[in-house]
């Protein structure tokens, strides 16, 4: 499983719903109408990754699908700052 992990620039801390088990805190980076997370992979998915080309996205609502972009740091930068700001790097 990918591991939310906090990067440079995130500037909010989300915890997980009451009663979840299994879910930790989230960093993120928000300028009020986007909210950006970064996530790390294990070698093994990152193989998988590779030999597939895919990657699946799950949000715990079970009731919609907000809009959602994954991406490398700098094609997202490259979206939300058409939103807004965009977070400082290292």
């Amino acid at each position: 499983m990918a591991t939310p992990v906090h990067f440079h620039g995130a500037n909010m801390l989300l915890g997980p719903p009451k009663g979840s088990e299994n879910v930790g805190e989230l960093h993120t980076y928000t300028n009020g109408r986007c909210s950006v997370s970064c996530w790390e992979f294990s070698p093994e998915e990152l193989a998988e990754i590779v030999r597939t080309g895919r990657v699946f996205v799950s949000i715990f609502s079970g009731q919609s699908q907000p809009p959602v972009h994954v991406g490398s740091e700098d094609g997202v930068r490259d979206v939300v700052v058409d939103f807004g700001g965009v977070w400082r790097r290292a």
